[in-house]
């Protein structure tokens, strides 16, 4: 689809990689059709802004009849669409912060913006039971939303990888296009942009930056309608994104952690403050009124139900799982295997297990 003028100069402007605080001193007095229009008679105001060098270079672009079509081919390869500030699919819970990007640059299915949103986040130090109960509630509650998260390794992969099983995800990138990282999971963001959607601020020559990673919490918080945070110790970015959240008004949630658990520490401290305490999907699924019942009737065995039923009652011991059950070692070992395969258990570590449901 064509842009519009308005979407064309927005897209213009932001190709000079101008600072937030200078654009948005620009954009509080005129539109980018105006800045682009109107260049020379505001020349002095935009020189002010953005220093002469710059302004020099935005001077030129426009004296150029190949600068923006260039640009905008440039991106078409990439497979980069851009939705801008002024375009129709613009998220209107982004527009209602007090820093709206003023260009998303989007590859994949650009329609799940404009669908329920709800952020899952978590840190690169996130248990294995963790992240195996992240992927569950990403699973089941992509059957209501699109599950938006970052791309780093842990937490937010588990979050991505849930909800691509069964429903749409949006990976929000603190980098531009050009770049893939944490490089482990150049998989799984080929695997978003193909079947969802991976979104980022930044043009596609910019690079991981340590402090693009707060800038982009800012989106994770704002798109959701809510954001649940699974893991994060008391300085993490996870945090960062809770604190965008509460202050956007968004229902904040979060697992609770046993004392002396570091990468669980910031989600105590946020129970603590003002999220709401998440050991089950209907503590979500009730604040937005929706119903994620399972309607997967899974088959048990005899053993695996009374298996089962005794890691049900809390994360336990292979020897405490074979005392409740009535099996010895030999019988509980293969069952608990099953259970592993059917998502209902997960291995903690120690020969000790825990239930997924």
């Amino acid at each position: 689809m064509p842009y519009t003028k308005e979407e064309r100069s927005a897209i213009w402007l932001d190709s000079f990689g101008i600072d937030y605080a200078r654009k948005a001193k620009l954009l509080a007095s005129h539109t980018p059709y105006a800045l682009a229009s109107q260049f020379l008679s505001l020349r002095g105001e935009i020189c002010a802004a953005v220093g002469e060098e710059r302004c020099a270079a935005m001077e030129a672009s426009l004296r150029s009849a190949q600068y923006y079509g260039a640009l905008e081919r440039s991106y078409a390869e990439k497979g980069i669409a851009c939705v801008t500030y002024f375009s129709e699919g613009y998220p209107e819970a982004l527009r209602d912060i007090p820093d709206p990007p003023l260009v998303l640059y989007c590859r994949g299915d650009v329609s799940l913006l404009g669908r329920r949103k709800f952020s899952i986040v978590g840190s690169r130090h996130t248990s294995p039971h963790i992240l195996r109960l992240t992927e569950r509630y990403a699973r089941e509650l992509s059957k209501a939303f699109v599950i938006v998260s970052g791309i780093a390794d842990g937490g937010d992969a588990a979050a991505l990888s849930g909800a691509l099983e069964r429903g749409g995800a949006i990976a929000v990138l603190a980098y531009g296009f050009d770049f893939v990282y944490p490089e482990c999971n150049a998989a799984l963001l080929r695997k978003v942009e193909e079947r969802g959607l991976a979104v980022t601020e930044y043009l596609p020559h910019e690079e991981p930056r340590g402090f693009r990673f707060p800038a982009r919490n800012r989106i994770l918080a704002a798109l959701g309608e809510g954001v649940l945070v699974v893991s994060g110790g008391m300085k993490s970015g996870t945090r960062s994104t809770a604190e965008h959240a509460y202050q956007y008004g968004r229902d904040v949630f979060a697992f609770p952690y046993a004392p002396g658990v570091s990468s669980g520490a910031g989600c105590n401290a946020l129970l603590k403050q003002y999220a709401k305490l998440v050991d089950d999907l209907v503590d979500i699924a009730a604040v937005f009124g929706i119903n994620l019942t399972e309607t997967e009737e899974i088959s048990l065995t005899d053993a695996e139900r009374a298996v089962f039923a005794a890691v049900r009652e809390g994360e336990a011991h292979i020897t405490e799982i074979c005392a409740k059950s009535g099996l010895d070692a030999l019988q509980v070992n293969p069952v608990l295997t099953m259970l592993e395969m059917k998502n209902l258990i997960v291995a903690c570590g120690g020969n000790r297990y825990a239930a997924l449901k």
